[in-house]
Protein backbone atom coordinates (compact mmCIF):
# COMPACT_ATOMS: atom_id res chain seq x y z
CA UNK A 1 0.00 0.00 0.00
CA UNK A 2 1.09 3.58 -0.33
CA UNK A 3 1.62 5.49 2.93
CA UNK A 4 1.44 8.98 2.79
CA UNK A 5 2.92 10.12 6.12
CA UNK A 6 2.57 13.98 7.87
CA UNK A 7 5.22 15.26 10.43
CA UNK A 8 3.07 17.29 13.53
CA UNK A 9 4.35 20.70 14.36
CA UNK A 10 7.81 21.83 14.19
CA UNK A 11 8.98 18.74 11.84
CA UNK A 12 9.13 18.38 8.49
CA UNK A 13 9.00 15.14 6.13
CA UNK A 14 12.50 14.57 7.61
CA UNK A 15 11.16 13.78 10.90
CA UNK A 16 9.85 9.91 9.17
CA UNK A 17 13.17 9.31 7.66
CA UNK A 18 14.17 6.23 10.15
CA UNK A 19 10.52 5.07 10.05
CA UNK A 20 10.03 5.00 5.93
CA UNK A 21 12.68 2.04 5.80
CA UNK A 22 10.70 -0.31 8.13
CA UNK A 23 7.59 0.43 6.12
CA UNK A 24 9.41 0.22 2.65
CA UNK A 25 10.91 -3.63 4.35
CA UNK A 26 7.26 -4.97 4.90
CA UNK A 27 6.51 -3.71 0.49
CA UNK A 28 4.75 -0.55 1.28
CA UNK A 29 5.62 2.53 -1.04
CA UNK A 30 5.97 5.56 1.44
CA UNK A 31 5.46 9.87 0.86
CA UNK A 32 6.48 11.88 3.57
CA UNK A 33 5.24 15.26 2.88
CA UNK A 34 5.67 18.75 4.33
CA UNK A 35 3.30 20.63 5.65
CA UNK A 36 2.73 24.15 3.80
CA UNK A 37 0.43 26.77 4.14
CA UNK A 38 -0.48 29.87 6.62
CA UNK A 39 -3.82 27.93 8.18
CA UNK A 40 -5.15 24.97 9.21
CA UNK A 41 -7.54 24.81 5.86
CA UNK A 42 -4.56 25.67 3.47
CA UNK A 43 -2.62 22.88 4.95
CA UNK A 44 -5.24 19.94 4.61
CA UNK A 45 -5.57 21.73 1.12
CA UNK A 46 -2.44 20.45 0.48
CA UNK A 47 -2.63 16.84 2.30
CA UNK A 48 -5.97 16.66 -0.04
CA UNK A 49 -3.79 17.35 -3.28
CA UNK A 50 -0.74 15.03 -2.39
CA UNK A 51 -4.29 12.36 -2.44
CA UNK A 52 -5.58 13.59 -5.45
CA UNK A 53 -2.05 13.07 -7.05
CA UNK A 54 -1.55 9.64 -5.94
CA UNK A 55 -4.53 7.95 -5.00
CA UNK A 56 -7.78 6.79 -6.39
CA UNK A 57 -10.88 4.61 -5.38
CA UNK A 58 -9.59 1.60 -6.33
CA UNK A 59 -5.78 2.21 -5.07
CA UNK A 60 -7.14 4.05 -1.69
CA UNK A 61 -3.77 4.79 0.52
CA UNK A 62 -2.91 4.94 3.92
CA UNK A 63 -2.63 8.11 5.62
CA UNK A 64 -0.76 8.58 8.85
CA UNK A 65 -0.68 12.14 11.11
CA UNK A 66 1.60 12.63 13.91
CA UNK A 67 0.16 15.01 16.54
CA UNK A 68 -1.06 18.16 15.25
CA UNK A 69 -1.15 16.63 11.67
CA UNK A 70 -3.67 14.16 13.22
CA UNK A 71 -6.88 16.20 12.75
CA UNK A 72 -5.66 17.02 9.77
CA UNK A 73 -5.42 13.93 7.84
CA UNK A 74 -8.96 13.06 9.35
CA UNK A 75 -10.12 16.78 7.90
CA UNK A 76 -8.44 15.61 4.41
CA UNK A 77 -10.15 12.05 4.35
CA UNK A 78 -13.54 13.83 5.75
CA UNK A 79 -13.04 15.30 1.71
CA UNK A 80 -11.77 12.44 -0.08
CA UNK A 81 -13.27 9.28 2.23
CA UNK A 82 -12.92 7.17 -1.22
CA UNK A 83 -9.28 7.44 -1.18
CA UNK A 84 -7.89 6.48 1.86
CA UNK A 85 -7.95 2.79 2.81
CA UNK A 86 -6.45 3.32 6.61
CA UNK A 87 -5.91 6.51 8.77
CA UNK A 88 -2.91 6.11 11.25
CA UNK A 89 -2.92 8.40 14.55
CA UNK A 90 1.00 8.84 15.78
CA UNK A 91 0.46 9.64 19.15
CA UNK A 92 -2.58 12.22 18.43
CA UNK A 93 -6.31 11.82 17.79
CA UNK A 94 -8.47 14.02 15.72
CA UNK A 95 -10.66 16.33 17.96
CA UNK A 96 -14.37 16.94 17.69
CA UNK A 97 -15.86 19.44 15.52
CA UNK A 98 -14.97 23.18 16.71
CA UNK A 99 -12.23 22.27 18.59
CA UNK A 100 -8.44 23.34 17.98
CA UNK A 101 -4.90 21.93 18.45
CA UNK A 102 -3.90 24.31 20.96
CA UNK A 103 -4.56 27.95 21.45
CA UNK A 104 -2.64 28.52 24.57
CA UNK A 105 0.77 28.48 22.53
CA UNK A 106 2.51 31.15 22.51
CA UNK A 107 3.18 33.44 19.35
CA UNK A 108 6.56 35.32 18.83
CA UNK A 109 6.30 37.29 15.62
CA UNK A 110 3.52 36.17 13.68
CA UNK A 111 4.51 32.08 14.40
CA UNK A 112 4.65 29.48 17.06
CA UNK A 113 8.31 28.70 17.46
CA UNK A 114 9.23 25.63 19.49
CA UNK A 115 8.79 25.60 23.32
CA UNK A 116 11.11 25.17 25.71
CA UNK A 117 11.10 21.88 26.74
CA UNK A 118 10.53 22.49 30.35
CA UNK A 119 7.01 23.17 29.49
CA UNK A 120 6.29 19.64 28.40
CA UNK A 121 5.43 16.78 31.13
CA UNK A 122 8.00 13.97 31.40
CA UNK A 123 5.84 11.62 29.26
CA UNK A 124 6.01 13.75 26.45
CA UNK A 125 9.69 14.19 26.32
CA UNK A 126 10.16 10.65 26.97
CA UNK A 127 13.02 9.33 25.59
CA UNK A 128 14.23 12.70 24.20
CA UNK A 129 17.91 12.83 24.49
CA UNK A 130 19.64 15.64 24.94
CA UNK A 131 21.48 14.97 21.91
CA UNK A 132 17.64 14.19 20.02
CA UNK A 133 16.44 17.61 21.48
CA UNK A 134 19.64 19.57 20.04
CA UNK A 135 18.65 18.14 16.95
CA UNK A 136 15.04 18.76 16.67
CA UNK A 137 16.31 22.68 17.94
CA UNK A 138 18.36 22.76 14.74
CA UNK A 139 15.35 21.57 12.18
CA UNK A 140 12.86 22.63 13.88
CA UNK A 141 10.04 24.85 11.74
CA UNK A 142 7.84 27.58 13.46
CA UNK A 143 4.39 26.85 12.71
CA UNK A 144 1.86 29.61 11.20
CA UNK A 145 0.11 31.46 14.32
CA UNK A 146 -3.48 30.44 12.66
CA UNK A 147 -2.54 26.53 12.15
CA UNK A 148 -2.94 25.75 16.54
CA UNK A 149 -6.05 27.57 16.76
CA UNK A 150 -8.15 27.55 13.71
CA UNK A 151 -10.93 24.98 14.56
CA UNK A 152 -11.52 21.96 13.21
CA UNK A 153 -14.35 20.88 10.90
CA UNK A 154 -15.89 17.99 9.01
CA UNK A 155 -18.96 16.90 6.82
CA UNK A 156 -19.11 13.61 5.75
CA UNK A 157 -19.89 10.87 7.92
CA UNK A 158 -18.10 8.26 5.61
CA UNK A 159 -14.87 9.27 7.64
CA UNK A 160 -16.07 7.09 10.00
CA UNK A 161 -16.06 3.77 7.61
CA UNK A 162 -12.11 4.58 7.26
CA UNK A 163 -10.43 1.78 9.75
CA UNK A 164 -8.07 4.00 12.02
CA UNK A 165 -5.60 3.11 14.03
CA UNK A 166 -3.94 5.11 17.16
CA UNK A 167 -0.38 4.83 18.19
CA UNK A 168 -0.60 5.83 21.79
CA UNK A 169 2.57 6.99 23.10
CA UNK A 170 2.34 9.37 25.99
CA UNK A 171 -1.13 7.66 27.33
CA UNK A 172 -1.23 4.40 27.57
CA UNK A 173 -3.57 2.26 25.05
CA UNK A 174 -5.58 0.74 27.83
CA UNK A 175 -6.28 3.92 29.13
CA UNK A 176 -7.05 5.64 25.97
CA UNK A 177 -9.34 2.82 24.93
CA UNK A 178 -10.65 3.30 28.57
CA UNK A 179 -11.37 6.69 27.44
CA UNK A 180 -13.13 6.34 24.54
CA UNK A 181 -14.97 3.93 25.65
CA UNK A 182 -16.50 6.04 28.49
CA UNK A 183 -17.43 8.55 25.57
CA UNK A 184 -15.21 11.17 27.03
CA UNK A 185 -15.99 14.75 25.22
CA UNK A 186 -12.56 15.11 23.48
CA UNK A 187 -13.25 11.31 22.01
CA UNK A 188 -16.07 12.29 19.78
CA UNK A 189 -14.02 11.22 16.60
CA UNK A 190 -12.66 8.15 17.67
CA UNK A 191 -15.65 6.97 19.11
CA UNK A 192 -17.95 7.53 15.63
CA UNK A 193 -14.50 4.98 13.70
CA UNK A 194 -16.80 2.15 13.00
CA UNK A 195 -13.36 0.00 12.85
CA UNK A 196 -10.85 1.32 15.49
CA UNK A 197 -7.39 -0.22 16.43
CA UNK A 198 -5.39 1.48 19.68
CA UNK A 199 -1.87 -0.04 19.88
CA UNK A 200 0.45 1.15 22.46
CA UNK A 201 4.19 2.26 22.34
CA UNK A 202 5.96 3.25 25.61
CA UNK A 203 8.22 6.06 24.89
CA UNK A 204 7.68 10.16 24.33
CA UNK A 205 5.37 12.35 22.03
CA UNK A 206 8.04 11.79 19.32
CA UNK A 207 8.60 8.12 18.61
CA UNK A 208 9.87 9.01 15.46
CA UNK A 209 12.84 10.26 16.86
CA UNK A 210 12.78 7.91 20.09
CA UNK A 211 11.45 4.67 18.66
CA UNK A 212 11.67 4.87 15.07
CA UNK A 213 12.18 1.03 13.93
CA UNK A 214 9.10 0.06 17.30
CA UNK A 215 6.64 2.83 15.16
CA UNK A 216 7.16 1.40 12.31
CA UNK A 217 6.47 -2.33 13.11
CA UNK A 218 3.46 -1.05 14.50
CA UNK A 219 2.63 0.89 11.25
CA UNK A 220 3.34 -2.19 9.46
CA UNK A 221 1.36 -4.43 11.87
CA UNK A 222 -1.62 -1.81 11.50
CA UNK A 223 -1.49 -2.29 7.37
CA UNK A 224 -1.28 -5.80 7.48
CA UNK A 225 -4.19 -7.63 5.38
CA UNK A 226 -7.14 -9.38 8.06
CA UNK A 227 -7.72 -13.09 7.65
CA UNK A 228 -11.31 -13.36 6.29
CA UNK A 229 -14.22 -15.42 7.64
CA UNK A 230 -14.49 -16.98 3.95
CA UNK A 231 -12.46 -20.12 3.16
Amino acid sequence: MHVILVPGFWLDASAWDEVTPVLQEAGHSVQAITRTGATLDEQVAGIVAVLDAVATPDEPVALAGHSGAGPMVLMAADQRPLLVAHLLYVDTFPGPDGAVVNDELPVVDGVVPLPSWDVWEPATVRGMTPALREEFERRAVPEPAAVPTDPFHYADPARHRIPATVVSCEIPAEDLAAMVAEHHAWTTELVAVEDLTIVGLETGHWPMATAPRELGELLVQALAPRPTDGP
